[in-house]
C-alpha cells in the first residue's frame, strides 16, 4: 500500500508545477492568452490535484 501512496505522490508532484505553470505558459506560446481569472483557476487546479492525491494517499495508507 505504500508503494501506491508514494505513486499517487508521485504523480502530484510532477502534475501540480506541469499544470499550474507550464501549461498556461505552453498556451501563451501557442499564442492564446488565459485571461487572469483563468490562469488563477488553473493554478488552484494544479494544487487541487496535489492535495487530493495526498488526501488518497493518507486514507490508503
Amino acid at each position: 500500500m505504500e508503494v501506491i501512496a508514494v505513486i499517487l505522490m508521485t504523480i502530484g508532484f510532477i502534475a501540480a508545477p506541469v499544470i499550474g505553470f507550464f501549461y498556461p505558459s505552453w498556451r501563451s506560446m501557442n499564442g492564446r492568452e488565459l485571461t487572469e481569472g483563468q490562469l488563477y483557476a488553473v493554478r488552484a487546479l494544479g494544487i487541487g490535484i496535489l492535495l487530493a492525491l495526498f488526501v488518497v494517499g493518507q486514507l490508503i495508507l
